[in-house]
């Protein structure tokens, strides 16, 4: 068998490559890259395919999982809040290739014909951001019936100890919370909690919040016994200008150490992993329809590379902003990926010795990128922007037989 790529550096660059240059066909990436070998004058369409069946899906998880755990965490000068790291779970849905393999891999949503009515497969991805390097310290994605809090609960042993972890209220489930705060020290949670949500007062605290116990139905208790019979509490109640009356429930239950108004702020933070999903969506996949990878290991190597790929950028930009003072959210993201792409054209063609000149010049000018400060006393209402369209849907093989 002839290799035709530099070796697996050359496979792991491909698999980056085709994630950072979305708007560009994979061969593309190939030659814009460099990735051949000296001498090879032209590429067979199967050789490329072939490359990323030999670098397989593990290289790429694995580099990703230690990229991740390194920088995430890792990056000096951002204080902790009250001592404690901050983080948010959520979940979103990714579309993939209309093939035979990836619909039975992931399936498909439903639709106005039945289940699996969807034009695309879709994956489920639940990821863990810290808020403060905005960086994914980890992910964990499975078929679209996969339901977030299972993969959720995947993503406990990832937390570090003195940590706080801000959750959308979809993810109201006593066995995750119990899950979540038993995985580690000193591990909390901070949620808003729905209308009909139910907890036993104990007691009114000084700064108004209330004390109370939380605990899992009875079904729970019998279907779980090792579950715990109880977590305490706190709930903390508070109404924006014009909004509807709220409650937020915590397990950090000194009012001193951990103020009500600041939870009430902090909460609103849970907001930057949207953000994240939006650049993800957005401006690094390019709004495509769906995923580049016909087969499931295809998908679950691009899915990591993807989000390799957007700590690398969130890398640099954290870096910027640190050099400048200013905080992670203050620099385009965008921006950032466009001159990563540039930069990374750069970097392949010239040598090893070069690369810390160019990226120390890359850092250094990243501060055009330099955003202006939120205005955070926006609100808008949520609404619908693009009507769906009228024209009849193409469901194709599969999804004709589901109107059968």
């Amino acid at each position: 068998m002839i290799r035709v790529f530099r070796g697996v550096n050359g496979y792991v660059w491909l698999v980056l490559g085709m994630c950072v240059f979305e708007d560009r066909s994979i061969r593309d990436v190939v030659d814009h890259l460099g990735l051949v070998i000296e001498g090879v004058e032209s590429l067979a369409p199967s050789a490329i395919p072939a490359a990323r069946r030999r670098l397989g899906v593990e290289p790429m998880k694995w580099l990703f999982e230690r990229v991740a755990r390194e920088w995430a965490d890792g990056s000096p000068g951002l204080a902790p809040w009250r001592g404690l790291s901050l983080h948010a779970v959520d979940g979103t849905c990714l579309r993939v290739w209309d093939s035979d393999e990836n619909f039975e891999r992931f399936g498909k949503p439903g639709g106005r014909g039945g289940s699996n009515d969807a034009g695309y497969p879709q994956l489920r991805l639940a990821c863990l951001l810290n808020l403060q390097t905005r960086m994914i310290r980890a992910a964990a994605f499975d078929s679209y019936n996969t339901s977030e809090h299972a993969l959720a609960e995947r993503l406990w042993a990832e937390l570090p100890d003195n940590s706080l972890t801000i959750l959308d209220r979809g993810f109201i489930d006593y066995e995750l919370f119990t899950a979540l705060v038993a995985a580690g020290e000193n591990r909390h949670l901070l949620i808003r909690m729905r209308k009909n949500m139910k907890y036993e007062a104990l007691e009114v605290l000084s700064d108004g919040t209330e004390l109370g116990l939380l605990t899992p139905h009875r079904k729970l208790s019998a279907s779980n016994p090792s579950v715990p019979k109880s977590l305490r509490i706190r709930v903390v109640h508070y109404q924006h200008e014009g909004g509807e009356p709220s409650r937020l429930l915590t397990t950090l239950l000194d009012p001193a150490a951990s103020p009500a108004q600041e939870l009430i702020d902090l909460y609103h933070e849970r907001w930057e992993i949207e953000l994240a999903y939006d650049e993800l969506k957005t401006h690094m996949i390019e709004r495509k329809e769906c995923l580049r990878s016909r087969r499931p290991e295809g998908v679950e190597q691009e899915v990591y590379g993807l989000l390799l790929t957007y700590n690398l950028v969130r890398r640099e930009m954290l870096l910027a902003a640190q050099s400048h003072g200013l905080p992670p959210m203050r620099i385009s993201f965008r921006s950032s990926l466009l001159w990563v792409r540039n930069f990374w054209h750069l970097a392949w063609r010239t040598s090893p010795g070069a690369i810390p000149k160019h990226l120390g010049h890359l850092r250094s000018t990243l501060d055009v990128l330099i955003l202006p400060e939120r205005r955070s006393e926006r609100r808008y209402p949520r609404h619908v922007k693009i009507k769906m369209s009228n024209y009849p849907r193409n469901r194709g093989k599969r999804g004709q037989e589901v109107l059968k």
